[in-house]
This record gives C-alpha cells, sequence and structure tokens, in this order.
C-alpha cells in the first residue's frame, strides 16, 4: 500500500473493496462526517463578492428514501446488525410524531453513518484505534450505534472538545464544544495509547509548592504535568487564523496531531473517511505517519494534494490519488459525462481558493468558476494581493466566450482572467484574448490567458506572479 492515498469517491465504496482497503489493514481511523445538522457547507470563498453564490460543497440533511429501504432490510436480515436496525427504526418511531420521513430524517442519517462505520471495523487492526468526530445533535444516538458496531466493552472516552468561537444565543448556554467517541477494535488484544501529559495548576499553593511543580509558563505561574483528561480546550480556527483555508467545518492542526499522536506510532497508517480539507492527512504526514484519506467531492480532492505537496515540498507523483483524472483521456471522459465535477476538479487542482455559483449556470457571475490569489510586487517592493478569475470549459471554446472573459475581469475588478480548456482549444483562446498586460517588477503578464488541462495535468502554473500557496499554518509565495 503506498504511504500517501487519496480516493475521491464515496467512503462507503472505498471502504467495502478488499483490494483498496484489506481487511485489518489500518491502525488509526478519524472521521468528521457530516454532524445532522439540517444545513448546507458551501466550498470556500463567498464573501469577496456579494452578488456570487457560493458552490455547496455538501448538503448535511437527510431523508428517507428506497435506497435507506433497501438499506435496512439487508441491515436486517443480517443476524450480526439487527442491533443496528434496531436503533434506526427507533428512531423512526420517534419521527412519526413529527410528520413522518417524508420530512428531515435522523433515521436516514443514523442508517448511512451505520453502513459505513460497519467496515471500519473491518479494515482496523486489533491493535486499531477510531475516533468519531460529533456533536450534540446526534452523539448520543452515534454512541449506541458505535456499541452495536464496536462493542460497549471497546468504548474508551467520550472526548469533549471545547471551543469559544462562533455565535451567542440569548436563549441557551452557549454551545461550545463537539463530542469525539474513541473506541478500540479489541479489548482482548493490546492497542497503541501513548499517554500524554497537560499543565496542571494549582491556586492554593503550599510552601515550597513552585519546587515541586518544576514548570513555569509564559506568565510566570508553576505547574506539574498530570495525565490528560477526557475535556481538551484547543482553540478553534477563527476568521484570521493563519490555518483557515475557508473549507467548511475545518478543524485545527492541534486537534488532529493529539490524536494522532494518543493512539498511532511512526509508520503507522491513519485513515480518514471524510477528509474535507485535508487536516487529518497533513497532521499525519507532518507526524511521520503514512495515511489514506477519501473525500466524495473532487474539488477537496485537489485542495488535500495541492495542500500537501506544497505544505511538505514533495513531489506530485509522491501522492497516489484514485478517482479524478491522471490522463488527458481521462479528463475529457470526466468532462463528457459531468461537466459540473470537471469544472469542480480543475478549480481544486490549480489551486483557486474556492468557487462562485452553481458550475456550468449562466447568469450575473459572467462565468466565473473560481477565484485564484497571488501577489504582485509594486514599486514600492510591497506584496499586493490580486486575484485571477478562472474559468473552465471542458468543449469548445468561442470568440465571444474569450471576450467575455475579459469583460467579466473588468465587471468584478481583479488583475486578470484564465481559461481553462484542452489543447486542442488553446489557438481560439490565443486569437481572441486581449492582448494587454499588467506589470511588477519583474515583468509583464497577460491579462487574459489561455491555460491547458494538460499544463495543469503536468503540475505547471498559470503565467502569474507569486500564485499563494499553503505550507504549514503560513502562507508562501
Amino acid at each position: 500500500m503506498p504511504d500517501r492515498l487519496l480516493y475521491a469517491d464515496d467512503c462507503l465504496n472505498v471502504l467495502n473493496d478488499e483490494s483498496a482497503l484489506p481487511t485489518g489493514s489500518v491502525d488509526l481511523i478519524y472521521l468528521d462526517p457530516p454532524f445532522n445538522s439540517n444545513s448546507h457547507y458551501n466550498l470556500p470563498f463567498k464573501g469577496k463578492y456579494k452578488t456570487a453564490r457560493p458552490v455547496e460543497a455538501f448538503n448535511d440533511i437527510w431523508f428517507w428514501g428506497d435506497e435507506e429501504e433497501t438499506h435496512l432490510q439487508d441491515v436486517s436480515a443480517d443476524p450480526r446488525t439487527r442491533s443496528l436496525a434496531d436503533i434506526v427504526r427507533l428512531a423512526q418511531i420517534m419521527e412519526r410524531g413529527e410528520g413522518g420521513q417524508k420530512k428531515r430524517s435522523l433515521a436516514a442519517y443514523l442508517l448511512n453513518m451505520a453502513i459505513r462505520l460497519m467496515p471500519m471495523r473491518r479494515v482496523l487492526k486489533d491493535s486499531g484505534s477510531i475516533y468519531l468526530h460529533c456533536d450534540p445533535t446526534a452523539s448520543h444516538y452515534l454512541k449506541l450505534i458505535m456499541d452495536a458496531i464496536f462493542g460497549q466493552k471497546n468504548f474508551r472516552n467520550e472526548v469533549v472538545w471545547g471551543y469559544r468561537t462562533g455565535g451567542v444565543s440569548k436563549k441557551w448556554f452557549g454551545r461550545k464544544h463537539d463530542v469525539i467517541l474513541f473506541y478500540v477494535h479489541s479489548e482482548k488484544a493490546p492497542y497503541t495509547f501513548n499517554l500524554q501529559k497537560e499543565p496542571s495548576y494549582s491556586t492554593n499553593s503550599p510552601p515550597g509548592f513552585k519546587e515541586i511543580q518544576k514548570h513555569q509558563d509564559e506568565y510566570g505561574r508553576w505547574y506539574t504535568l498530570a495525565t490528560m483528561r477526557d475535556v481538551w480546550d484547543i482553540n478553534a480556527i477563527g476568521r484570521t487564523s493563519k490555518e483557515r483555508l475557508g473549507y467548511p467545518t475545518q478543524k485545527p492542526l492541534a486537534l488532529l496531531e493529539r490524536i494522532i499522536k494518543a493512539s498511532s506510532n511512526e509508520g503507522d497508517i491513519v485513515l480518514d473517511p471524510f477528509c474535507g480539507c485535508g487536516t487529518t492527512v497533513h497532521a499525519a504526514e507532518a507526524l511521520k505517519r503514512r495515511w489514506i484519506g477519501i473525500d466524495i467531492s473532487t474539488f477537496a480532492t485537489g485542495l488535500i494534494r495541492k495542500r500537501i505537496e506544497n505544505s511538505f515540498g514533495l513531489s506530485v507523483d509522491s501522492i497516489v490519488v484514485h478517482g479524478v483524472p491522471a490522463t488527458i483521456d481521462e479528463a475529457k471522459s470526466l468532462a463528457r459525462r459531468d461537466k459540473f465535477e470537471f469544472e469542480k476538479w480543475v478549480c481544486g487542482v490549480i489551486g483557486a481558493e474556492g468557487m462562485f455559483h452553481e458550475p456550468g449556470t449562466k447568469g450575473p457571475d459572467g462565468g466565473v468558476d473560481g477565484l485564484l490569489k497571488f501577489f504582485r510586487i509594486r514599486e514600492n517592493q510591497r506584496l499586493v494581493p490580486e486575484y485571477a478569475i478562472v474559468q473552465v470549459k471542458g468543449g469548445n471554446v468561442t470568440p465571444d466566450a474569450v471576450r467575455a472573459l475579459k469583460a467579466t475581469v473588468d465587471q468584478f475588478d481583479v488583475t486578470a482572467g484564465i481559461m481553462v480548456c484542452f489543447e486542442d482549444q488553446m489557438r481560439t483562446v490565443e486569437n481572441q484574448r486581449s492582448k494587454e498586460t499588467f506589470r511588477d517588477v519583474w515583468g509583464a503578464y497577460p491579462v487574459i490567458q489561455g491555460f491547458s488541462v494538460e499544463n495543469l495535468l503536468a503540475n505547471t502554473d498559470p503565467r502569474l506572479p507569486f500564485i499563494v500557496k499553503r505550507q504549514g499554518a503560513s502562507l508562501i509565495v
């Protein structure tokens, strides 16, 4: 198995594929799945232009349908999983008093989680552990699901992660914590757990206490190191955090580093089946673990790959990626099959900070698919942040489309526009594009330029000065 592996797919498909994830092959699983929050979550970068409609990253609203009914019948038919079916049916009974399954359905959410958690137990080693990240919306129901799959005796902790970011309410106490359910695969097998310490302060210090404590913090307070509790006070990612990628539900690196240090060792395999923007695999790479990330979004997969390559200086072939194009034929096949996913894939790979509108639709956005951030050095030697519009064409490029891109650049008051298309369409872009340029201290750059999918697959960058990339918790250019 490769040391670094990414899948753009529903994790259910990968987890049920023995050839992809053999039984007993993973040391640690961390998952941050949808929480049944009844919310829509958007891809990053919806705030620069008030008229832009963001593209949805995922939908955390669940309904009962034919597919759920089939899954429930399958779970009910297997004696090993009938208890899971009973939990789902209990949720159905509760919902009938609220209008039945035609409305939003907790039972559908629990069933979809259960059929994904079952194969996670299969792929986990006897010495392995799993951490399920959730919140009080459904943590008490998920605890029943986890007990049924992993066993009550294999439960170890309900970790409470407390933070202070987000909104407040005048009708209840501030809801400022998530829940992380920690289970091991087997109580009979030794499992990896590396004990961690945390500062323990005392406000009633006896004489000579500071000599006993031996540790002093930046504020001059003395403390001892005590066994870490199951209540964790780790700052969430705020609006001004250097870690912030703008991706919905992004978790801080410090949180994942604590989990990975506790329940794995160097060289172990860490799996995240709901990988999002890749914080888990980033932490795993930094801590010298092997890793597997799965996300259903092609945009997220491209973002993760760029994040890890740029943060750790890895070559383009150091990460094995399945489910996204690796050749021109595969890229053309995706463009024919699903132009929306093709646009998302391109924007993720090129490094766009986010996407506007519903891909492929027409409207006042003028065909903006993404925004690429770069820095221009002006004569005063200051780095000035600027943006290039990314527009993606998976088929023919017309002269009008190229001219319209220039109008869109002017409309949105950005510096440049990039038309991404296949090489056989590049001549149209070159013939019709504006010859206008912009300058910095290093030279001139085209305001409108073509960028081929062939160059995208070769891991080259558009002709822009200092394209923004992420490295660790800081920006590099």
